[in-house]
This record gives structure tokens, sequence and C-alpha cells, in this order.
């Protein structure tokens, strides 16, 4: 009896053990699927024949299926975000609740010429602005959408440059959160608005100063001949109505040249091309400009050769050029044996007119600017000379209308030399 229960107790730990042997082999099967999906592996195939097991890996498959799933859309959502971070015009920063950078665009870099991803460090740190920093922390402490305007001094190339940037801030919470993840903060180049509101505030200054020396002159003149009281014989009255025609006559040449330089600038002049002849033009403008050459004492020296080929231009607008660098050579010409040389030089692909002048030249500093509406060497220098200020500017943009260039070279003391550019056939997209 003692031998059959030995036997029989025997016979049940070895199947005892044959069945955990078994379930042990099984769970290291299913360690090793778990470790595999873990790692973000393929489970494989279980040979497994145990109805739970195979319940499990059924799971399993499952599991990896959606982890994969999930993996698929986080990369289609990071990818999405990059490519939308990196064709983006405004800079984007991203900071953590320390103020420390935790995303950034490459748009941003480019702005502010930084050499790296500034991931990782802090807004001062990194942009040394306590504007930033006090933006942000209002963010933070509001909990609402920050605006704010930043200026930089940057470094360009060689040279200094300042810029402006609007930003704007708001706050990153998650749906359903009270606490922040951190800051968005948005930048937005304004560099080119705040240089063209700085244009507008100049040329509307400028043609208020223009247009208000004139009406002063007129309106006092013709308060003093409206008084009754006024006893003055016929030459005076003549010579104050003379004085007011001279300034309505410049009141009115004021405006025809802003309404003419509006035009050219925004493209709506259409030009009327024909061949023309360039010395026959140059004479024709000499011929109106003959009183004041002889009046001054000028010396003209044209050079064109005679078989010159003709020019498609506008003729209207061609004589307008030439005549307001002759009139501006005339003008600021040499006080003592001006002169003036035109000289005409056929090129493969365009015909080089040049107009210099032997007068005080025009200083390295001004010469930038000497194309810009209204701008003077010599604060009184149009004013006193009878012109607008407008001449170098129209001959410009004539000069652009026709696709040609100007350009000028000039030192204190040795005059100013004008170089024209037409091409021979204007260009069909030229305005």
């Amino acid at each position: 009896m003692t031998l059959i229960l030995t036997l029989v107790s025997a016979v049940a730990l070895c199947v005892a053990a044959w069945f955990a042997l078994t379930y042990w082999r099984h769970l290291l099967e299913v360690r090793r699927a778990v470790a595999r999906l873990a790692g973000k592996g393929s489970l494989g195939t279980t040979l497994s024949r145990s109805g739970t097991v195979r319940a499990i890996f059924a799971d399993l498959r499952q599991i990896e299926s959606r982890q994969r799933e999930i993996t698929r859309l986080v990369e289609d959502e990071d990818f999405s975000l990059r490519v939308i971070l990196s064709s983006m015009a405004e800079g984007v920063l991203v900071v953590n609740r320390d103020f420390t950078i935790r995303l950034a665009n490459q748009r941003l870099l480019e702005m502010f010429s930084l050499p790296r991803m500034p991931v990782g460090r802090s807004i001062m740190e990194v942009f040394r602005n306590h504007m930033l920093q006090r933006l942000a922390q209002r963010t933070a402490d509001r909990q609402d959408a920050q605006f704010g305007e930043l200026q930089v001094t940057l470094k360009d190339n060689s040279e200094f440059v300042t810029k402006h940037f609007q930003v704007t801030s708001v706050e990153l919470r998650p749906p359903g959160k009270e606490s922040t993840r951190g800051i968005l903060m948005v930048f937005h180049d304004i560099t080119q608005i705040r240089s063209l509101e700085a244009v507008r505030r100049d040329f509307v200054a400028n043609v208020s100063h223009e247009l208000r020396t004139p009406l002063a002159i007129i309106s006092g003149y013709l308060e003093t001949l409206l008084d009754p009281e006024l006893e003055a014989d016929e030459t005076t009255r003549a010579r104050f109505l003379n004085i007011v025609q001279r300034h309505a006559g410049r009141l009115n040449l004021l405006v025809e040249d802003l309404l003419e330089l509006s035009r050219l600038e925004s493209g709506r002049l259409p030009l009327r091309l024909e061949l023309v002849d360039v010395r026959s033009c140059v004479e024709q403008v000499l011929e109106r400009l003959d009183e004041r050459v002889r009046d001054s004492h000028t010396e003209i020296e044209i050079s064109i050769p005679p078989d010159l080929p003709p020019l498609e231009a506008d003729a209207l607008r061609f004589e307008q050029i030439i005549f307001n660098l002759l009139d501006n050579a005339l003008k600021y010409g040499a006080k003592d044996q001006p002169r003036v040389a035109i000289s005409a030089e056929p090129r493969p692909q365009e015909l080089a007119l040049t107009i210099s002048d032997n007068g005080p030249g025009i200083p390295a500093a001004d010469q930038p600017h000497i194309f810009e509406r209204f701008y003077r060497v010599h604060k009184d220098r149009s004013r006193h000379g009878g012109g607008t200020g407008l001449g170098l500017s129209i001959v410009k943009h004539s000069m652009q209308a026709h696709g040609g260039s100007v350009n000028l070279t000039s030192e204190a003391g040795t005059g100013t030399t004008f170089v024209l550019k037409f091409p021979w056939k204007r260009a069909a997209n030229s305005n």
C-alpha cells in the first residue's frame, strides 16, 4: 500500500512538474513577445497550442496593431508640424514654463541670424532682450494673448541694420487642464512696413513744406493788394502780381510733377514707343534752355555720332529725362566757366548717354539718396533754384519704365556725371 502511494505521488509530482515546465515555457514566450512589442518590434508567430497563451497572443497582436497605428499617426503629425513650421514666413518659438526654449523653426534662426538651434537655452540667454522676457512673463501671469513690438539691431553681412518685429505671445494649455504647459511666441517681420511708414511721413512733411512756402507768399501779397489802405502805384501792383503769378506757377509745376511721379511709380503711365533720333531730341531740349545757357555763359559740348541708330523710346519722356538732367546741370554748375558735356556711346545691348558738368559735385554720403523725392544736398538747393525737388526722381522712374537705368559718379569739386543706359528695344514685360 505504501509502495502504491509512493508511486502515485511520484507520478503526480511528475505531472505537476510537466505542467509547470510547460506553462513556464509559455510564460517565457509571452514575456519575450511583450519585450519585442515594447521595443516596437514584431510579435512573430507562436507555435503554442495552449488556448490561454493563444488568447494572450491575440490580445497582444491587437495591442501591436494599435501601437503601430498610434506610431503612424504620431509620425504623420510630426511630419505635418515640421512642414508647417519650415514653410511659415513667421518665426515661431515655443518655451517651457521656466522660459527655456523648447522649439524654434528655421525662419526664426534666419530672422535673428542665430548660428544654431537655441533649444534648451533661456530667452534672455539667446535674445538678450528684456522686452521678450517681460512679454513671456505677462503671458504666463495673465493667461491671455499678449502683443508687443520688438526693435533690434542685427548684423547683416558687414553692416548693422535695425529691424522691427511684431510679437504675439499666447499660452499653451491642453484642453481641460488648468496648468500651463508652455508659451508660443510668433514673430512677424514688419521692418518694411515701418520703413514705408517713415517714407510716407517724410513725403507728407516734404509736400506740406513745399506747398506752404509759395502759398504763404501768394497769400501775403494778395492780402497786401486787397488792403484798402494800401497806396501803391501801378508799378508796385504789377510787381506784386508778377510775384504771385510766379509762385502760382511754381505750385502748378509741383502738382504736375507729383502727379507725373505718382503715375510713373504705379505703372499707370503707358509709354508711346517710337523710333527717336537722339541728337535731334537733345538739340530740341537745348533750344528750350537756350536763354538759360546764354545767361549762365555755359559751354555746351555735344559728342553724339552722326550715324547713331534711332532709339526705341517715348519721345516726350525721353526729352523730359534730358531736360531734367540738363536743367539740373545748369542750376548747379560751376560759377566760373561752367561747362556741360553730352555724349552717346552705342553698345551691343544698350545706348549709354552721358551728361556731365564741372560743378561742385555731390558728396559721397548724399549720392545714395540723390534720386529720392525732395532730397537735397543742401536744404535750400532746389528752392532757390526754382525746382520742385522731384526732377531726379522722375528721371529714375522714367528710366525704369523704359527698362533702363541711371547712375551717377561724382566727387566734391570735380563735377557730376549722370550715365543713362537705354536698351535698344524695350522688354515686353517692362513697366
